[in-house]
């Protein structure tokens, strides 16, 4: 069971997404969105790393995580029954939608590790900062893991938005979808 939720077969299913996607199912690559995604938290913690930033109040980033991931877990039971119910139409142009939340379901399973990680390192910081006249290379251990809350912190703040992305298209394609079935003189030709 373990080995199906593993980070490894998260992030794989992360970067299989990230996609610009059409109906004609040509996907490339989202170059951009991979870079800041990734790029932006390793930014984040190696400038904190440099400033030797130490987190002075664990307690406060431990409820923003916990909240955090409340919040991701519900919106995966979300976007699973979303693409449930899509899977069962069973239609040709639903595929793109159903990739679409797969990548949206691997981002926030993503977000719940990296929350998971910034919760361990947090705590760890907690447990190092009490002690009396740290040796230097503890120093240098609790400004590393310093940087690792905040760093995952950015990048599920920054998954979520492109989460809320997805979602939104989702959203108003099933509109649109809705409406169309309900028009009584709906005439998909277009005359």
């Amino acid at each position: 069971m373990l080995d199906r939720i593993s980070p490894r077969r998260v992030l794989k299913g992360v970067f299989s997404g990230l996609k610009k996607r059409s109906a004609d199912d040509e996907e490339k690559a989202d170059i951009f969105t991979r870079i800041v995604l990734f790029g932006l938290p390793l930014a984040v913690a190696g400038a904190l790393i440099w400033a030797q930033i130490v987190i002075n109040e664990p307690e406060i980033m431990l409820a923003a995580v916990a909240l955090l991931v409340g919040a991701l877990l519900a919106g995966f039971s979300q976007v699973a029954s979303w693409r449930e119910r899509i899977l069962e139409r069973g239609r040709k142009i639903d595929a793109v939608r159903v990739k679409s939340l797969n990548e949206a379901g691997a981002l926030i399973l993503m977000s719940i590790h990296s929350s998971v990680l910034a919760s361990i390192t947090v705590f760890c910081v907690a447990l190092l900062e009490k002690e009396e006249s740290p040796s230097e290379w503890i120093h240098w251990l609790v400004v590393v893991l310093s940087s690792i809350g905040p760093a995952a912190l950015a990048y599920v703040a920054l998954s979520l938005v492109v989460v809320a992305n997805l979602l939104w298209d989702g959203f108003t394609n099933e509109q649109a979808d809705m409406q169309r079935r309900n028009l009584k003189d709906f005439d998909p030709s277009g005359e």
